[in-house]
């Protein structure tokens, strides 16, 4: 009896074996694993992430509160484009972790359609950002290239609700930032902002914005920014934190910007900027009194040193006015200055001749530094390793005081090299005895503590290739 039921039972198992078998062959099995993931959208914590893929974004994602997402190495997000021309967001109310290498980057981009159409104007605004709200705990973001971001907000997206502020950061139709993080007055302090050896590029607005919290950002870069207006990191009140060894090219107004003002809780806005590189930028910015390559304002104070100012509108800028930063908690000098002509050098520090009017040279307690590197245009060429600063134009103005708008939007030269030469003037000079803003920055689960690196005494970013 038993030796029929096996018989039965292995006859069974055999018509089925064969009935997958022709469905196999109705239905084959893929067999390109590599082609791009059927679209995603909604709740993170339910799509399962795998190294290396490629997934279409067709609606917003969400981090939910008090959950944990992380995105693996060489995965890329194409954001598509809406039905109704919406751009997708990434909202983040929990924590997000996008942890791309040095070999396998993440990359967060525009759908090639979109990319290759008539909306994309050169400074994005393409698919919408990954928005940190003042509910979020960590935002951290490893070898990602971020790129054409900075899409119209929509009401439902948290850049147009409470989550990111009063009323919403934003309104409706506003165009948004690449990244934002918050840390809204009497809500929660704790949790990181962390970007590191990431690239943000081609955004119509501020890159990032940041209303608060702990924040860390070094070895990124920051190119063509902002369309006419817009820095490249605005930092705002309750942030503190450290800026070094970053590449800044072709932004609409500044580089790096602090100002002790919007949501955050007061008093805080301590921001170190040293060992970054900064060129070509502030010419974009419809004011005329605006652009400079690093600025401080509103209270907001920190050290700032070691930086290698080329070519920009307007050079290190303490506002003057009702706007003053905390003059005497701000350490400055170590920072060379390059100037490819006259209008230029004569705004190494903003002066009266222009309604950019800084502090520096132009009251007793700010004097011009003995230790910065400033002279006649030409002079001081940094000697980068492939680039030449002395063929820079801004546009063909006569003067960036008088007229300074420029629709250049070009991206970084192909070949270009920022490192300095071996002989290089600036390889030396800068200082290097002062702290960090925070010796340490770790996560909220402690598996991941950055420490912000030592400043070196040569000129902004790089040093030598070898």
């Amino acid at each position: 009896m038993k030796t029929l039921k096996s018989l039965l039972l292995l006859a069974m198992l055999a018509m089925a074996l064969f009935a997958c078998k022709e469905d196999e062959e109705i239905n084959p099995i893929d067999e390109n694993p590599d082609e791009i993931l059927d679209g995603i959208s909604g709740d993170m914590t339910e799509i399962d992430f795998e190294r290396g893929e490629t997934y279409k974004v067709v609606g917003d994602l969400v981090v939910p509160q008090n959950a944990s997402v992380t995105i693996p190495a060489g995965v890329t997000l194409e954001f598509q484009e809406g039905p109704n021309g919406e751009a997708w967001f990434i909202d983040v109310f929990g924590s997000l972790y996008i942890k791309g290498e040095e070999g396998a980057r993440v990359t967060l981009t525009a759908s090639q359609e979109l990319i290759e159409g008539p909306k994309n104007n050169g400074i994005g605004q393409l698919w919408g950002g990954v928005i940190g709200t003042n509910v979020a705990g960590d935002l951290v973001i490893l070898y990602t290239d971020i790129l054409y971001a900075g899409g119209a907000a929509r009401e439902e997206n948290a850049m147009a609700q409470p989550a990111t502020g009063g009323g919403g950061e934003l309104n409706a139709g506003d165009a948004s930032y690449a990244l934002y993080y918050i840390r809204q007055a009497q809500m929660r302090q704790d949790g990181i902002f962390v970007l590191n050896n990431s690239k943000i590029a081609f955004c119509p607005d501020d890159a990032i914005r940041i209303n608060g919290g702990k924040t860390l950002m070094t070895y990124n870069t920051f190119e063509v920014t902002g369309g006419t207006g817009g820095d490249a990191v605005n930092i705002k009140a309750a942030t503190s934190g450290d800026f070094a060894f970053n590449l800044f090219y072709n932004l609409a107004t500044n580089g790096l910007k602090s100002a002790d003002t919007g949501p955050g809780e007061r008093g805080r806005c301590h921001t170190n900027f040293y060992n970054n590189t900064i060129l070509n930028s502030g010419y974009r910015r419809a004011e005329p009194g605006r652009g400079a390559g690093l600025n401080y304002e509103s209270d907001s104070y920190g050290d700032v040193h070691n930086n290698l100012l080329v070519n920009n509108r307007f050079g290190l800028r303490l506002v003057s006015g009702e706007s003053q930063p905390r003059v005497e908690s701000i350490n400055y000098g170590y920072n060379w200055n390059y100037g490819a002509v006259q209008t230029i050098t004569d705004e190494f520090y903003p002066t009266s001749a222009t309604s950019s009017v800084g502090l520096i040279g132009n009251d007793p307690r700010t004097p011009i530094p003995s230790t910065d590197v400033a002279g006649a245009p030409q002079e001081n060429d940094p000697m980068f390793e492939n680039y030449d600063p002395s063929t820079f134009t801004f546009g063909g103005n006569s003067s960036v005081s008088t007229d300074p708008l420029s629709r250049n939007i070009s991206p970084i030269p192909a070949g270009a090299d920022f490192h300095l030469k071996a002989d290089s003037p600036a390889l030396t000079g800068g200082i290097t005895d002062f702290d960090p803003v925070h010796t340490a920055y770790t996560t909220l689960d402690g598996s991941m503590t950055f420490t912000p690196p030592a400043p070196r005494a040569f000129f902004g970013a790089f040093g030598t290739r070898n």
